[in-house]
């Protein structure tokens, strides 16, 4: 057997990867175990030299995953400012604890989302947060080794961080009982988890029932908003609203929900909250704007983004299922100027 033949057989070393990267051994340790923050540039030089030469020992690579300091971060849709907000939150609970994130859009569709999985675990990333729920090929390109969570999305057999969304929407009711209203409607059309509108739609209809009204169908409007066209679902909100026996107020599945009724009732002269009242759900930045000003349910954004970057970090792979649990946290109700007592006459 030649020198040569060796060479190509033998097992490649840390001091193999550093030649191939261009660094010292120090710093392919440095990378190995993320003990000592290295130059996102770097680092990906070291993982790609790592990738060619097939160097990836067991417990090596097990340990830079765990040690990891970047955290991958899944969106379905930036679209409703909701998710941009608390990305932004995440990436500054991310920063405080030494972590960076690498921000994933899926854009909703099946395929996209399993290829970008991929690329967040061909990243190495020490964890993943999902602020949507994605298809069952997305989850298992996840992987066992790459612990995963979601932020702001009730799940029952993994780990999620949410607001409570049943205690919500019975808040929302409520305040709108003690107004006065007794027709009071549900509508959700635009961005949306679909587990997430489900979850408040119960908590609205059993708020109605407890409240002793009734739920009746010409006062809810669900439809699948999803998608570019959002003015699309104007024409089906006028009509909505023009209805005989139309809701004097109306529970809003998201703030964006809120804002499109609210954009609806202007154009058909109705005036809120006189003619109509109006709560949405999450409490977006420009819900607060003065000439908007949305009654609305407060999501704890900060809370939930230092929780999941906690979680993220200190959680152990290998326990991710045992360990799973749905951690609710309590809704707050922002009153401001959407919703009025109800008109009579």
């Amino acid at each position: 057997m030649t020198s040569s033949q060796s060479q190509r057989r033998r097992a490649p070393t840390i001091f193999d990867v550093a030649a191939e990267a261009g660094v010292s051994k120090s710093t392919v340790s440095n990378v190995l175990q993320g003990k000592v923050p290295v130059l996102a540039v770097t680092r990906q030089r070291v993982l790609d030299a790592m990738d060619q030469l097939g160097y990836e020992p067991n417990a090596g690579a097990r340990y830079m995953r765990q040690r990891s300091r970047i955290l991958g971060v899944v969106v379905g849709d930036l679209q409703n400012p909701f998710y941009a907000e608390l990305a932004a939150e995440i990436e500054e609970s991310a920063a405080k604890r030494n972590h960076t994130i690498l921000l994933a859009t899926t854009g909703d569709v099946p395929e996209r989302e399993v290829e970008r999985v991929r690329t967040l675990v061909q990243h190495r990333v020490a964890a993943m947060i999902f602020l949507c729920i994605p298809g069952k090929a997305a989850l298992r390109a996840v992987g066992g080794d790459v612990p995963s969570l979601f932020a702001a999305v009730p799940m029952r057999d993994e780990l999620s961080i949410a607001v409570d969304s049943r205690a919500a929407a019975e808040l929302a009711v409520s305040h709108l009982v003690e107004l006065g209203h007794t027709a009071i409607g549900f509508v959700s059309v635009t961005l949306h988890e679909p587990p997430t509108e489900t979850v408040r739609f119960d908590g609205y209809r059993r708020a109605i029932q407890q409240a002793g009204l009734k739920v009746g169908a010409s006062r809810v409007l669900r439809a699948d908003g999803r998608g570019p066209h959002l003015s699309a679902y104007q024409a089906e909100l006028k009509a909505f609203l023009s209805r005989k026996r139309r809701p004097t107020a109306i529970v809003a599945a998201t703030d964006f929900d809120a804002l499109e009724v609210i954009s609806a009732a202007d154009a058909l002269g109705m005036r809120v909250p006189s003619d109509l009242s109006v709560v949405g759900f999450d409490n977006i930045s420009l819900a607060g704007h003065s000439r908007i000003s949305l009654t609305t349910i407060s999501q704890p954004l900060a809370e939930i983004a230092k929780l999941a970057v906690d979680a993220a970090i200190d959680g152990t792979p290998h326990k991710r299922r045992r360990a799973a649990r749905s951690i609710k946290l309590r809704p707050e109700l922002i009153v401001r100027a959407s919703t009025g007592p109800v008109r009579l006459g």
